[in-house]
């Protein structure tokens, strides 16, 4: 049976396609509670950078859990990280 693969194929592009969503979401949510998203344009930030930054935003209030940093982060890196 071909349609077994199909949909398992199917389901985790569905769920990959969520999570980077839920990066996206996060950012625009928890970041707007104190600046608007204007900041992130032109920044090319290392990974670490990053890191460094939202945790410093964390350390300040931002409501996030673990899980929701690791998404955050990893939607900075993708669509503001350095272009070398």
């Amino acid at each position: 049976m071909l349609l077994l693969p199909v949909v398992a194929i199917s389901a985790l592009m569905t769920v990959a396609a969520q999570s980077k969503d839920r990066g996206r979401e996060l950012v625009e949510d928890v970041c707007t509670y104190c600046h608007n998203l204007d900041r992130l344009h032109g920044k090319e930030l290392s990974r670490e950078e990053w890191r460094g930054l939202t945790k410093g935003m964390i350390s300040e209030g931002a409501p996030v859990t673990d899980d929701e940093f690791s998404m955050i982060l990893d939607y900075l890196v993708k669509n503001y990280g350095r272009r070398h």
